[in-house]
C-alpha cells in the first residue's frame, strides 16, 4: 500500500504539473501499441503481487490448513524490510530531485544530472527493483523459519518471478529502453553541440542503473559495464543513423566507453 500510494501520488502530481509523460510520445498515437503497453502493465501488476498472494494463501499462512506463521523478526523479515526501505528512499528521492529540476524551467536540452542521477542514469528504476526484492524476501519467512509442505515452499520460492519480472520489464521493455535512447536522440538532434558534448560525457562516466561514483565507474573495463553493470549495447544511441547528423566523425561506440 505504501508503494502504491507513493508511486500513484507522484505520477498524478507529475502529470498535473507537467502535463504528460514524454517517454510514451512515440506510442501514444498508435492504438494497438498503447493498448499493448497497458496490457503489459496489467500483467506486471499481477506478477509482482504473487509473493503477497502466495503468503496469504491457506497453505502458507493458515495454521489449520498446514501453514506456518513465524513470529515477526526473522532474518528474512529484517533483511526484506531493509532492502525495501533502501529502495523506497532511492526511488522517492530521485523522483523528487528530477521533478524539482523540471519545475524550475531548466534549459530544454540539458537533462538532469545532479543528486542521485550523478551516480546512476536511472536511479528510480534501481530503487524499484530493490523494493520488489525486499517484498519477496519479507514474505518467505514461513519457508525459511517455519514448517511448510514441499509444495507451499516451492510456491514461495517460485514467487521470485516477481522481482525477476520487474528487472526484465525495466531492462528490456517499458523502462530503460523507452527513456535512454529517445533522450539521447532528442539532445543530439537539438543542434546544441555543447549540450550534446556535456551529455555524452555524462553517459561515459555514469552507470546505467546500479549507482556508482563516476570516479569508480569511468575506468571500469567495457566488458564489466556491458555485463555486470547491465549497460547493454542496444541502449546506445547511434548518431550516424539519426536524422540531422552534425558530427559524422563521432562513432556510437565512443559513448559509454
Amino acid at each position: 500500500m505504501v508503494w502504491a500510494v507513493r508511486t500513484g501520488g507522484f505520477l498524478l502530481f507529475r502529470v498535473l504539473k507537467i502535463g504528460s509523460d514524454s517517454r510514451f510520445d512515440a506510442i501514444r498515437a498508435h492504438f494497438f501499441k498503447f493498448l499493448g503497453f497497458w496490457i503489459a502493465q496489467i500483467l506486471w501488476v499481477w506478477t509482482v503481487s504473487i509473493p503477497v498472494v502466495v503468503l496469504n494463501s491457506p497453505a502458507v499462512s493458515d495454521l489449520a490448513g498446514g501453514g506456518s506463521n513465524p513470529a515477526f523478526g526473522t532474518a528474512p523479515d529484517i533483511i526484506g524490510i531493509v532492502i525495501w526501505a533502501v529502495g523506497m528512499v532511492i526511488e522517492s528521492v530521485s523522483d523528487t530531485q528530477k521533478l524539482h529540476h523540471k519545475l524550475n524551467n531548466p534549459p530544454k536540452n540539458k537533462p538532469f544530472t545532479g543528486g542521485l542521477w550523478k551516480w546512476s542514469c536511472h536511479p528510480p528504476y534501481f530503487g524499484e527493483t530493490l523494493c520488489w526484492w525486499g517484498i519477496w524476501t519479507l514474505t518467505i519467512s514461513p519457508s525459511t523459519n517455519g514448517t511448510l509442505s514441499g509444495g507451499a515452499k516451492a510456491a514461495q520460492y517460485g514467487a521470485v518471478v516477481s522481482p525477476l519480472f520487474t528487472i526484465l520489464v525495466l531492462l528490456f521493455f517499458s523502462g530503460i529502453p523507452t527513456a535512454e535512447k529517445p533522450l539521447a536522440r532528442r539532445v543530439f538532434l537539438s543542434g546544441d553541440a555543447d549540450a550534446w558534448a556535456t551529455y555524452r560525457t555524462y553517459l561515459d562516466e555514469t552507470s546505467i542503473l546500479i549507482p556508482l561514483p563516476p570516479a569508480l565507474y569511468r575506468p571500469l573495463p567495457k566488458v564489466v559495464k556491458r555485463t555486470v553493470l547491465l549497460d547493454f549495447p542496444f541502449y546506445q544511441f547511434v548518431e550516424a543513423g539519426a536524422q540531422g547528423v552534425r558530427d559524422p566523425a563521432t562513432r556510437p561506440e565512443e559513448s559509454r566507453s
